[in-house]
């Protein structure tokens, strides 16, 4: 077989893979469903990935690789509204990329330690982002000196991760907004509380 095959056939599987875990969580998810979502042998799946637990090592590996750069590109503009827009866009369109990791980590935690901490680990790097950039900001008294800068770096996480989690479980309209009334009404409104 040849090597563009071979790497053919390893992102199709995985591809099968985070698709499945999507659809019917990490449980109901088996190698012979792998492999007839991807059109490759079971056999196929076993060679490359050994097990249903090497295939989530591997996609647990990609989410922490790419976590480390999800905010290589943001520069501040010292435009609260705006470097906050940019923040969340960041970091929704990361964890919507990423979304296999939290479906998998919300049923596998307790047996899956390391996909528990793969999942703190996006909200840990925004905060501790976010809090350098409140205190940035206070400092050069673009925010309220009164705003508690930990509280208001605690709500800014909450507030992005629910409405990540709304967006991808429920499906009520009364519970969702698109992503720009989100960007243009809530974080918008909560970078003028901050001023």
């Amino acid at each position: 077989m040849s090597k563009e095959i071979d790497d053919k056939n390893y992102e199709l599987i995985l591809n099968a893979f985070v698709s499945l875990l999507i659809q019917v969580g990490y449980q109901a998810t088996t190698i012979n469903k792998i492999a007839e979502a991807a059109h490759v042998n079971p056999s196929t799946v076993f060679r490359k990935f050994k097990d249903k637990e090497g295939l989530l090592d591997v996609v647990i590996d990609r989410h922490l690789q790419d976590l480390s750069t999800i905010f290589d590109d943001f520069s501040v503009t010292d435009n609260i509204e705006n470097d906050l827009v940019a923040m969340s866009k960041l970091y929704q369109e990361f964890q919507l990329k990423h979304q296999e990791i939290f479906v998998v980590g919300f049923q596998e935690s307790f047996k899956r330690p390391d996909i528990a901490k793969a999942v703190e680990d996006i909200p840990i790097q925004f905060k501790t982002i976010l809090l350098t950039y409140f205190d940035e900001m206070k400092r050069q008294q673009k925010i309220a000196a009164t705003i508690d800068t930990e509280a208001a770096t605690m709500n800014f996480v909450w507030l992005n991760f629910g409405y990540f989690i709304s967006g991808i479980r429920f499906s009520n309209p009364n519970l969702l907004v698109t992503p720009n009334e989100f960007y243009n009404k809530q974080i918008r409104f909560f970078a003028k509380s901050l001023q």
